[in-house]
């Protein structure tokens, strides 16, 4: 019998700060092994045995952040497993392909990056929608759930509902599971709390369904509490280092925040510190009092600075320049994580 390779990043691992069983697995590998993802998941869930979310990941393909920077690598399915089982209609979701149109192109800016030398001709998974996925209501369209855990927004937020403990899981941190590095792990805080509420217009977005928000604006729309959202879960994100390259990526490709990419902290930051454009007439009323609430004000991003900075520069100097996650701890993914093999 065949024998398929899942990922799992422990409950208790970085030293007690991973609160709940991450599982990811490679879509070749389950190509390789000739079964649907769905069985995939199944089984492992059936030999994990605990209560875990599980998120496949194409490492072949793009998918978009939330605040509108592609990425090279995408989850492609993901579901909630407890202890062995998925639930038949809500445990598993697959990811849609969004096939690559003009109109695509010219309804949503953020995605001129499609065209760029990193991910030219590569297949694009954002959400689900349509005949990919069963019919689900509009306010669990990007969940999971089985039992206790809840897998959300494609894969980047995990809940035990039962003990009400938490872990966000950005795109970057998923990546660097499965293609090695170190990842960045704490609590969200207040600056992630914002910027998650920072995001783009599109259909089928890994976060909203439909249209969801301008760039420039915010989907948490709720001032001064924006901050305090998420900032108390734990975080398994990618390092600054790696956040900086992709928004760089982004910016070489000719992404203004605030008008093509969101008025995230983040890409509001980067942009600045290397002299590039931001559309700051676009970040609406209800976004500057967010990002003011975490100590980002227009005032400052009209200054000029000094000597702008090269990639190299920002992506060295990331840690000290990118807000966000000041408790957050380094560690080596490899010893975060364990490999298992399951027969198939």
């Amino acid at each position: 019998m065949a024998k398929l390779k899942y990922r799992l990043i422990p409950e208790g691992a970085a030293e007690g700060m991973i609160p709940i069983n991450l599982v990811y697995i490679d879509k070749k590998d389950i190509t390789d092994a000739g079964i649907l993802m769905i069985d995939a998941c199944r089984a492992v869930a059936k030999d994990l045995n605990a209560p875990a979310s599980v998120d496949v990941i194409d490492l072949d393909a793009i998918t978009v952040t939330s605040d509108g920077i592609v990425a090279d690598g995408a989850v492609v399915a993901y579901a909630s497993a407890d202890y062995g089982t998925i639930n038949p209609v809500s445990g598993f979701v697959a990811v849609s392909e969004m096939p690559y149109t003009r109109t695509l192109l010219n309804r949503e800016k953020h995605m001129k990056q499609w065209e760029s030398d990193y991910y030219r001709g590569k297949r694009l998974y954002r959400g689900s929608y349509g005949d990919d996925m069963l019919p689900r209501g509009p306010l669990n369209e990007r969940q999971t759930i089985t039992g206790r855990i809840a897998n959300n927004n494609t894969g980047s937020e995990v809940m035990n509902v039962v003990d009400m403990t938490e872990v966000l899981t950005p795109m970057y941190g998923m990546l660097t599971v499965m293609r090695g590095g170190e990842v960045l792990v704490g609590h969200s805080g207040p600056v992630v709390s914002v910027g998650i509420g920072m995001v783009v217009r599109e259909d089928a977005g890994r976060i909203f369904g439909l249209g969801g928000y301008d760039a420039g604006d915010t989907a948490h729309a709720s001032g001064d509490y924006a901050k305090t959202v998420k900032s108390d879960c734990w975080c398994m994100a990618g390092t600054k280092e790696t956040l900086a390259e992709y928004t760089i990526r982004a910016l070489e490709a000719g992404m203004v925040p605030g008008r093509d990419i969101s008025s995230s902290p983040a890409n509001l930051t980067i942009a600045h510190a290397m002299g590039l454009p931001i559309d700051l007439d676009n970040i609406t009323a209800a976004a500057w009092i967010e990002l003011e609430s975490v100590g980002i004000t227009r005032a400052d991003l009209e200054k000029p600075v000094a000597k702008p900075l090269t990639r190299e520069e920002m992506i060295a100097k990331a840690a000290e320049i990118i807000p966000g996650m000041e408790d957050g701890k380094r560690f080596n993914v490899a010893d975060l994580y364990e490999d298992r093999y399951v027969e198939i």
